[in-house]
């Protein structure tokens, strides 16, 4: 039976279904328990019941034989001659008659009764001989109540008749005695047979119902184990267990529900994870274009940033030019290469129309750029972002691949937080480049201002590098403004200070010191190299005078160096009185400024200037 249980499965049993069969179980077994107690009440119930008639058939037998008693002894009774009066006779006759009914009554009562075979032929012989001796006792009886001493010739043979009897009714009590005996060991039989069948039906549905509920119970509790086990080590974080009992019952049910449950709670941790790579990937790449101060760094950065999206995902970076037309690739992927874009403006690209991020997996889709078909290594799939800064596009970041090999959705997500922090970066850098530009260049000429000026002599001073000063002033500037106008005057400016910007070596720098004043630094220039550079600005300013459509003009300088004072403000000063000098020499000329001549506080005196200059605030700056 053990192996049978062990073989029996409930896998894919509703809890239902199971407590339905332990439930059905339970009842056969009631049923079971039912038909034996039945049957086993039935056995003690026909035992009893044969006790029952025998015992009723030895009471009638009882009472026959106390009869038969009676009418004997009152047969004796007349024979003895006690009736001496009519009355006493008439007594006697009727009690034997009654005796003689009652027994009568008594043996046909008894031979009604369903008795067992033995008994019944009991019975025949009881009756037989008892219909003889009654006729034999009416016959003395009557006789004897006349006549006691005629009666006694009568009395042998009623002797034989009542011997006969006698002996019958014996061997009816013998058997009605054997009978009640067996009887009553059949009903203590039938009563313990009946306990013990019961007990038996009782331990065997025990045994049987109890070993079924326990496999029930065990294959439920094997079931909510697994779920428990499960459920156990996703809260461990093992988020890739899963319950394998999937069936369709309610532990199936509930199965599926917690692998359902894991399977959302991954997909939200995936997308946490790709939340907070992207969101790390955007921090680190922020922090590195933070520290770009130029766009070239900018761009080194970006290149890195591409190859930590994907080694071998080709990637580019194209960027408008300053006229905003023209599309050129600033920098690309470092080991992959670029991506091989031909779009030629920001504007012509689908990306930059849209605003957002554009995804083509296949290039030769009807529905893609077409600039994506035809090329040499084969068809690809693209990613393209736009670059942005403050609601204006800067251009295109570009990343293609072959096609079927579409970059996953962190790859995207990554590519298109590289393309807005590009914009950012680039732009701000663009921005602060500009807004630099403009506060250290003079809007008119587009020269260096005078901030620029100081700056750049101060590091000069302070690296210790020799360089010369020259001031430049235009001879006869405001005489110029009120004979041919403002404009005349700021065109006079401009085509001068473009002088200056083709005339001057690289390293050198050319401001506008203030109104017509322009202050030149020549780097590792003494006084005299100084001197030479400045004939050759006058004369490139005649040459283009006679070409530039603008009044002519001339231009008188002072030339100061690192030799005649280590003070930038002392070689001001000294260039300053050289310029004065010029002035008074006849203008259209340059001189070399002598350090003994700058000992007072006013260096600029009164020829064409109505202010003069403080060598503290022009210290200053």
């Amino acid at each position: 039976m053990g192996t049978f249980f062990a073989g029996v499965r409930f896998n894919g049993w509703t809890v239902g279904a199971r407590l339905f069969v332990i439930n059905g179980l339970l009842a056969v077994a009631l049923v079971f328990g039912g038909i034996i107690a039945w049957r086993a009440l039935n056995a003690q119930s026909r035992a009893m019941s044969s006790l029952v008639l025998i015992s009723k058939g030895a009471r009638y037998h009882q009472d026959a034989a106390t009869q038969l008693a009676d009418l004997r002894a009152s047969i004796n009774a007349a024979l003895g001659g006690q009736a001496h009066t009519e009355a006493d006779r008439k007594d006697l006759l009727t009690s034997m008659d009654e005796n003689s009914k009652e027994l009568q009554r008594d043996l046909l009562t008894l031979a009604k009764l369903e008795l067992p075979p033995d008994l019944v032929d009991t019975e025949t012989r009881v009756q037989t001989l008892a219909d003889a001796y009654l006729s034999n006792a009416g016959q003395i009886g009557r006789l004897a109540a006349r006549n006691p001493t005629l009666a006694t010739a009568l009395l042998p043979q009623f002797d034989v008749s009542a011997s006969a009897l006698n002996d019958a009714m014996d061997a009816q009590t013998e058997a009605f005695t054997s009978h009640i005996v067996r009887a009553n060991s059949d009903a203590a039989t039938a009563e313990r047979d009946a306990k013990s069948l019961l007990v038996l039906a009782g331990v065997l549905m025990n045994i049987v119902v109890g070993a079924l509920v326990l496999l029930l119970s065990r294959s439920i509790r094997r079931s909510l184990q697994s779920v428990r086990d499960v459920a156990q080590a996703l809260a461990g974080g093992n988020l890739n267990a899963r319950n394998t009992n999937t069936g369709p019952d309610e532990l199936g049910e509930l199965g599926r529900a917690i692998n359902g449950m894991a399977d959302s709670l991954n997909d939200v941790i995936g997308r946490l994870r790709a939340d907070a790579d992207r969101d790390a990937f955007g921090n680190e790449l922020g922090e590195g274009l933070e520290m770009a101060d130029t766009e070239e760094e900018a761009y080194e950065t970006l290149g890195r940033a591409m190859v930590a999206i994907s080694p071998d995902l080709p990637t580019e970076l194209l960027l408008a030019d300053s006229s905003r037309a023209h599309l050129e690739r600033a920098t690309a992927h470092p080991l992959a290469g670029p991506a091989g874009c031909t779009v030629e403006s920001p504007f012509s690209c689908m990306a930059v129309r849209r605003g957002s991020p554009v995804i083509f997996e296949d290039g030769e889709a009807v529905n893609s750029c077409t600039r994506l078909r035809g090329r040499s290594c084969g068809p690809v799939s693209a990613v393209c972002v736009p670059i942005n800064f403050m609601g204006r596009a800067l251009g295109v970041l570009h990343a293609a691949a072959p096609v079927g090999k579409l970059p996953s959705q962190l790859q995207i997500a990554h590519l298109t937080t590289l393309g807005a922090q590009a914009g950012a970066r680039i732009g701000t850098v663009r921005a602060f480049h500009s807004t630099q530009q403009k506060a250290a260049t003079d809007s008119l000429t587009g020269l260096h201002n005078r901030r620029s000026a100081e700056e750049r002599a101060r590091d000069l001073v302070a690296s210790g590098r020799p360089f010369a000063v020259v001031m430049a002033d235009l001879d006869y500037f405001k005489r110029l403004n009120d004979s041919r106008g403002h404009e005349a005057g700021d065109k006079a400016l401009r085509l001068f200070a473009e002088t200056l910007r083709l005339s001057m070596r690289d390293g050198d720098m050319a401001s506008r010191w203030g109104g017509e004043e322009f202050v030149l630094i020549m780097l590792n220039a003494e006084a005299q190299q100084a001197y030479e550079a400045v004939d050759r600005i006058r004369a490139a300013l005649a040459t283009a005078l006679l070409t530039g459509g603008t009044p002519a003009f001339t231009s008188s300088f002072g030339i100061a160096d690192t030799t005649m004072s280590p003070r930038f403000e002392r070689m001001v000063k000294i260039a300053d009185e050289a310029l004065y000098r010029a002035k008074e020499e006849g203008r259209d000329r340059a001189v070399i400024g002598d350090a003994r001549l700058a000992t007072t506080g006013e260096f600029r005196r009164a020829v064409e200037h109505t202010t003069s200059v403080s060598i503290r605030k022009l210290a200053e700056g």
